[in-house]
C-alpha cells in the first residue's frame, strides 16, 4: 500500500527539494538503496551535476555521452529501468553496483531529469512490483513535473509583474521629471532678479537645497589665473546656510575627476559615489558628492558643489537632468547679472567721479567709492609722472578702514615686484598673495595686495591704484579683479580730464606760488625721508641713526654739573631658536609686538627706544635715579613676559622673554662717555644671561660725596 502520509506530503509539496527528500526516504525504506541521486541532462556544453543526492552515487562525469541518447528514448515514467538493459555499451559495473536502476522523473525537452538508484536489493524490487508499491514513483514524477510547471509559471508571472512595475515606475518618474522641470523653471524665475551677485550666490544655494530637494550645496567661484577657487555661501552639517566668503582653496585640492571635468571634459555635471564629504576642509562623512559646472561659453565661471550628507539618499537620473537644466539657467542668470552689475557700477562711478573739480577730489571720491561700493578693504591712489620716477600719495585708507588724506606720502618708484609687474602690464590688475601689507612704511599685517598702473592714450603713466585685504581678509576673486580693472578705466578717463583742467588753472598762477608749493612739497618729502632714515620699519622704533641723533642732542643740551646717565639694553632670549621653529614671519610679528611694548616705556619726547641689532634694543635716559632706571628695566622685562608670546624652545619659560642689562653713571657733562656707559650696560646684560635669562642685572656708579 502507498503510505497516506507520503501521498499527503507529495501532493502538498511546493518545491522540488521537498519532493526529492520524500522520494529518497520512500525508496530507501522500500528498497534499501545505498546511493540515490537526481540529475538533469547536460545542455549547451555544461557538465552534468547532481541536483539532489543521498550517499555518494557515481560521478556523472563517468557517464558516457551514449548514455544520454539511450536514456532519452524512455519518454514516460513507467518505472525503474535496470542499467543491465542499457544498449549504450557502458560497463557501468566498474563504477557502481550491478543492481542499479534509472527512473525518468521529468521528460521536459529543456530539462530532462532522472533518478539513479545504486546497489538495490533485487528481491525487494520484485516484492515491490508485486505489491504495486513502485507505482508511487509515477505519482511523485507527476508531482515533480507539476512543481516544475508551477515554478516556471510563477517566474513568468513575476517577470510580467516586474515589467509592469518598471513601466509604471517610468511613468511616475517621467511625471515627476515634468514636475521637477516646472520646479526648475519656477526657481529660475524666483532667483532671476537679485539685487546683486552676492544675493544671487545665496539664493542659488538655498534654492538647490530647499526647493530642488538636495541635502547640501555651496557656490564656488573659479579663478583660473590664480589656479584657485573661493567660496560664497554654503551649507553646514546641520543644513543651515553659512558664509564661505573667507575660504579659498588651491585647484590641486580637488579630486582628479573634477579637475578633468573642468579642463578636459564637456560635461556640466559630475557625480562621485562613495566619496568623503567635507565641511570647512574637514571630513564629516561619506556619500556621493557632485559638481554642477557653470559656464559662460568656453569660460568656466565656477560650480555648485552638492552632497547627500544629511539624508544619504542616492541621486536619480531625473535629478541629474534637473540639475543640468538648473545649471544652464543659473549660468545665464549669473552672466546677465554680472554684466548688469558692472554696467551699473561703471555708470555710478562715472557719475561720482565726474562731480569732482580737482584731482585730489577725484582721488578721494575714487577711494570712497571703492571702499563703500566695490567692497574693497583698503584702497589708495598714487599719482606719478610720465617717466614713472615717483609715487605721490593722494587719498587712501588707514588700518581701521577710514578714508584719510595721504598727500604727505611721496617716494621714488620702489623696486618692488608688484610695482614692476604693474608697469609691465598697464591697465591690468596685478597681485601678490600672502605678502606683508604696509601702512606708512610699516608692516601692519599679511594678505594679498593688488596694483594697477593707469596710463593715458599714449601709454604714458599717470597714476597707480593699490588695494589690499587687511581688515576683512576676504580673498581676491576673479570678479573683484575685473571690477577693479573696469573702475580703473573710468578713473583714468576722469583723472585725465580733471588733470587737464587743473593744468590750465595752474598756468594762471604766478611763479612765486609755484616755487613755494614745490619747496613745500620737497620739504615734506625730505621730512619723510629723514623719518624713514631714522626709523626701523618693522618695529616702529628708532634705529642706530636715531640713537646717534639722540646722543648729539644730549651732548648739546646738557648743562654743567653732575647728572645721572642711564642706558638700558634689552635682548630677546633664544630668538634664533624662535625664528627657526616658528618661521621668520612669526619672528617679525613678535618683534613688532615687543616694539609696541617698548614704545610705551619711554617717558618723554627725548627718550626713544632704538633697535640696535636683530633682537637687541637700547634706551638712553637722563636725570633718572638709579632706582627709577632699575624699576623701568624690571617693568620692561615683566611686560614682555606678560605678553605671553609662545616660545616652547625657551629654556627659562614657555613664553618669549628678554634679558635686561642697565648701567647708571653719575658724571659731569664734560665727562660723559657713551662707550663707557654702553660697556657697563653690556656687562650687566651678559650677567643677566648668565643668571639664567629672563632677568634684570644692573650696575650703578655714583660720585662719592666727601
Amino acid at each position: 500500500m502507498f503510505p497516506r502520509m507520503l501521498l499527503k506530503n507529495i501532493l502538498s509539496a511546493r518545491n522540488q527539494r521537498f519532493l526529492a527528500n520524500s522520494l529518497f526516504q520512500y525508496i530507501d525504506e522500500l528498497l534499501g538503496v545505498e546511493h540515490i541521486g537526481v540529475f538533469s541532462e547536460p545542455k549547451g556544453g555544461n557538465s552534468a551535476e547532481f541536483l539532489y543526492k543521498k550517499g555518494e552515487p557515481a560521478d556523472l562525469e563517468l557517464y558516457p555521452k551514449t548514455f544520454w541518447t539511450w536514456v532519452s528514448q524512455f519518454d514516460t515514467s513507467d518505472g525503474l529501468l535496470p542499467l543491465k538493459m542499457n544498449t549504450c555499451q557502458w560497463a557501468y559495473e566498474q563504477h557502481m553496483s550491478a543492481e542499479s536502476y534509472v527512473f525518468m522523473l521529468d521528460n521536459h525537452p529543456e530539462m530532462r531529469t532522472y533518478l539513479i538508484a545504486e546497489n538495490v536489493d533485487p528481491q525487494r524490487i520484485s516484492q515491490s512490483n508485486e505489491s504495486n508499491q513502485l507505482e508511487a514513483l509515477q505519482i511523485i514524477a507527476a508531482r515533480w513535473q507539476c512543481v516544475r510547471a508551477e515554478t516556471e509559471a510563477a517566474k513568468e508571472f513575476k517577470q510580467r509583474d516586474i515589467k509592469e512595475a518598471k513601466y509604471l515606475d517610468v511613468i511616475k518618474q517621467r511625471e515627476l521629471f515634468i514636475e521637477n522641470m516646472k520646479l526648475v523653471q519656477q526657481v529660475a524665475v524666483d532667483i532671476s532678479n537679485p539685487s546683486n551677485l552676492d544675493e544671487l550666490y545665496r539664493m542659488a544655494v538655498e534654492s538647490v537645497r530647499d526647493k530642488l530637494g538636495f541635502d547640501r550645496a555651496v557656490f564656488m567661484l573659479l579663478d583660473i589665473k590664480k589656479r584657485c577657487f573661493s567660496g560664497t555661501y554654503g551649507t553646514d552639517e546641520f543644513g543651515n546656510t553659512a558664509s564661505e566668503h573667507h575660504t579659498q582653496y588651491d585647484l590641486h585640492q580637488l579630486e582628479e575627476t573634477y579637475i578633468n571635468a573642468l579642463f578636459e571634459g564637456k560635461e556640466n555635471l559630475v557625480i562621485v559615489d562613495g566619496a568623503p564629504l567635507y565641511t570647512a576642509g574637514n571630513v564629516i562623512g561619506q556619500g556621493w558628492n557632485g559638481m554642477l559646472i557653470l559656464r559662460d561659453g568656453e569660460e568656466i565661471i565656477g560650480w555648485i558643489a552638492l552632497d547627500n550628507y544629511i539624508n544619504r539618499n542616492p541621486i536619480t537620473s531625473y535629478q541629474r537632468q534637473m540639475l543640468e537644466s538648473f545649471g544652464s539657467l543659473l549660468s545665464q542668470i549669473y552672466i546677465r547679472k554680472r554684466q548688469e552689475q558692472n554696467v551699473r557700477m561703471l555708470h555710478a562711478s562715472m557719475v561720482e567721479l565726474s562731480r569732482c573739480m580737482t584731482v585730489s577730489e577725484v582721488c578721494k571720491s575714487a577711494v570712497t567709492f571703492a571702499i563703500n561700493r566695490l567692497g574693497i578693504d583698503r584702497f589708495a591712489v598714487f599719482l606719478t609722472d610720465k617717466e614713472c620716477t615717483h609715487m605721490q600719495g593722494t587719498w587712501g585708507t588707514d588700518i581701521q578702514g577710514n578714508v584719510v588724506d595721504e598727500s604727505y606720502y611721496r617716494s621714488d618708484t620702489v623696486e618692488r615686484s608688484i610695482v614692476n609687474a604693474a608697469k609691465v602690464s598697464p591697465n591690468d590688475v596685478v597681485f601678490e598673495e600672502s605678502v606683508p601689507i604696509y601702512h606708512d612704511f610699516h608692516i601692519v599685517g599679511f594678505g594679498w595686495t593688488a596694483m594697477t598702473m593707469l596710463v593715458d592714450n599714449n601709454g604714458e603713466p599717470i597714476a597707480f591704484i593699490a588695494a589690499d585685504n587687511l581688515i576683512k581678509r576676504t580673498p581676491l576673486t576673479h570678479q573683484l579683479r575685473e571690477v577693479i580693472r573696469m573702475f580703473a578705466s573710468n578713473l583714468t578717463e576722469v583723472l585725465l580730464r580733471t588733470r587737464a583742467q587743473e593744468e590750465i588753472h595752474q598756468m594762471n598762477e604766478n611763479l612765486e606760488q609755484e616755487v613755494k608749493a614745490r619747496t613745500r612739497d620737497l620739504q615734506k618729502a625730505n621730512e619723510q625721508l629723514e623719518m624713514m632714515a631714522k626709523m626701523d620699519p618693522l618695529t616702529r622704533l628708532g634705529n642706530r641713526r636715531m640713537l646717534e641723533t639722540t646722543l648729539e642732542e644730549l651732548c648739546m643740551s646738557c648743562e654743567d654739573g653732575s647728572q645721572h646717565y642711564g642706558l638700558i639694553l634689552v635682548d630677546i632670549d633664544h630668538f634664533g631658536l624662535y625664528n627657526n621653529h616658528y618661521g621668520h614671519m612669526q619672528g617679525d610679528i613678535a618683534l613688532m609686538r615687543i616694539g609696541n611694548i617698548l614704545q610705551h616705556h619711554t617717558q618723554s619726547e627725548n627718550e626713544v627706544f632704538c633697535r640696535i641689532g636683530g633682537e637687541e634694543f637700547a634706551l638712553l635716559v637722563v636725570n633718572q635715579s638709579p632706582e627709577r632706571v632699575a624699576h623701568l628695566a624690571e617693568c620692561i622685562r615683566k611686560c614682555i613676559e606678560d605678553e605671553q608670546i609662545p616660545h616652547h624652545l625657551n629654556t627659562c619659560s614657555e613664553f618669549l622673554t628678554v634679558s635686561v642689562g642697565y648701567a647708571v653713571l653719575e658724571l659731569n657733562q664734560s665727562e660723559f662717555s657713551f662707550d663707557r656707559l654702553y660697556v657697563e650696560a653690556d656687562d650687566s646684560l651678559y650677567r643677566a644671561k648668565e643668571l639664567g635669562r629672563n632677568t634684570v642685572s644692573g650696575s650703578v656708579s655714583l660720585i662719592e660725596v666727601v
